[in-house]
């Protein structure tokens, strides 16, 4: 599933049984307000077991085209909670969270129009997925507050300044299969809440570790071509990337925008680099965009061209008229 590009935008959709029975589905206007434009009129809803199902988008309606396939083939009778997943790429990520609020084991299938083999679904590939609506969630914090048991969640509050989670509606928990548990957080309308980079909450319980200031790359000319997707990280800063995974991500900010880049360990070790040209912002939007702007110039220059291509003709046959007149001129004077 892709998971490079822009940092990654979550919305979740309610099944219900009515829904199973159409072929369309709508996104939140949020959404399609802020990425609308960036998605292509046909693209693909791709699932952990390598299952892609074509969709048509409408913009303008908001609707998604050619879900009844999906609802038969996963057998969705309503109740289940659709998990969409944007990396600024050209299609959506989703997840399938059965009616028990926890992700469903994937049917060993993909699409008919699929030549492929299905993909092993593991824990270890990709986690495990489930989500708490606040207000039950908030009276469990309650009762368990003296215990202890859900202290990261008083945490995550403290980190983010906030008393406690109800401004929230609902809470998703990804376990990654070694340890590390990521809660992502939502609104009323099902819609992520993003935040802007914290610091790292560290306690008492915390074990001790080192957390670098900086880290500098250099960008060079060559970094803007369209299909340069690496730039490398200097080994100056070998400690830092020896605290990453082969591949691993790094969130960058900048006032309201963020980048979520993808950093890729070489086969030797020796050099990390950040991938998917995201810091040139080559997303397909952005291309597509500069591709239509070049189309635009060449045309506009072709239009002038021929405007000068006219002009010239015209300018050689007003010297051809003025070389005539000044001819018959020098004939009327000699007659005179």
């Amino acid at each position: 599933m892709d998971s490079s590009g822009l940092l990654c935008e979550k919305f979740v959709k309610f099944v219900t049984r009515n829904d199973t029975s159409k072929n369309e589905m709508r996104i939140p206007s949020d959404f399609c307000s802020k990425y609308g434009n960036r998605l292509p009129a046909s693209f693909h809803v791709i699932l952990r077991n390598g299952y892609r199902l074509p969709v048509d988008f409408d913009q303008r309606r908001g609707i998604l085209k050619g879900f009844l396939w999906f609802f038969n083939h996963f057998d969705l009778k309503g109740g289940e909670m659709l998990l969409f997943e944007y990396y600024g790429r050209y299609d959506l990520n989703v997840y399938i969270i059965g009616t028990n609020c926890s992700e469903i084991e994937y049917p060993h299938i993909v699409h008919h129009l699929q030549t492929c083999h299905p993909r092993r679904v593991t824990l270890g590939n990709g986690g495990w997925r489930f989500v708490f609506f606040v207000i039950p969630l908030y009276r469990l914090l309650m009762r368990y507050r003296q215990t202890g048991k859900i202290s990261c969640l008083r945490t995550m509050c403290d980190v983010l300044g906030l008393a406690d989670l109800k401004p929230f509606h609902m809470l998703l928990f990804t376990y990654d299969g070694v340890g590390m548990v990521n809660v992502s957080v939502f609104d009323e309308n099902l819609f992520e809440v993003v935040f802007p980079g914290s610091p790292t909450s560290i306690d008492e319980t915390s074990p001790a570790f080192d957390i670098a200031s900086i880290f500098e790359i250099t960008i060079q000319s060559c970094h803007m071509l369209k299909y340069c997707y690496g730039v490398d990280i200097s080994t100056e800063y070998k400690d830092l990337c020896d605290m990453w995974d082969r591949i691993d991500y790094i969130n960058v900010y900048s006032g309201d925008s963020s980048w979520r880049l993808q950093v890729r360990k070489r086969s030797d070790w020796n050099r990390t680099t950040i991938n998917d040209a995201s810091l040139d912002g080559h997303s397909k939007a952005f291309v597509d965009k500069v591709d239509e702007m070049i189309k635009e110039v060449d045309e506009h220059s072709a239009i002038w061209k021929g405007k000068l291509t006219e002009m010239k003709k015209q300018a050689e046959h007003i010297m051809a008229q003025r070389r005539n007149l000044a001819s018959q001129l020098l004939d009327f004077k000699n007659n005179i």
